[in-house]
């Protein structure tokens, strides 16, 4: 029905989901959130099929699959305290990231054009 809509009317829907198969099906861009700040957003076939930002790409990779040997990623857990630490000086994904760098314990990343994709990750800052 979106889609529908918005072929034939030329309008604009936002569409809010934690669904990304529905958000790929009736989106041309699309943004990932995580705690209310936009970490990635582009072209929804770019962001969908090529995340950059870690929690772009865990969220990608916990769409259900129909294959049993299939392995799901998993996120670094930190404690509360430690999360929280992170919440006030820098990233707000470096407690649950992968790819967590000293830099990300500190600062926050800033807007970094990849591929005409926007991303808030320090792993592409060049620092």
């Amino acid at each position: 029905l979106f889609k529908k809509l918005r072929d034939e009317l030329g309008v604009s829907i936002l569409y809010i989901t934690h669904d990304l198969a529905t958000a790929y099906y009736v989106s041309d861009r699309i943004a990932i959130m995580f705690r209310g700040n936009i970490v990635e957003m582009g072209a929804v076939e770019q962001v969908l099929m090529n995340p950059r930002h870690p929690y772009s790409r865990l969220l990608r990779d916990s769409i259900p699959q129909a294959d049993p040997k299939k392995r799901w990623t998993t996120a670094i857990t930190l404690s509360e305290l430690e999360q929280e630490e992170y919440l006030r000086r820098g990233c707000k994904f470096a407690g649950r990231c992968p790819d967590v760098m000293e830099i990300c314990k500190g600062v926050v990343p800033t807007d970094i054009y990849v591929d005409d994709v926007l991303v808030k990750c320090h792993k592409y800052s060049g620092t």
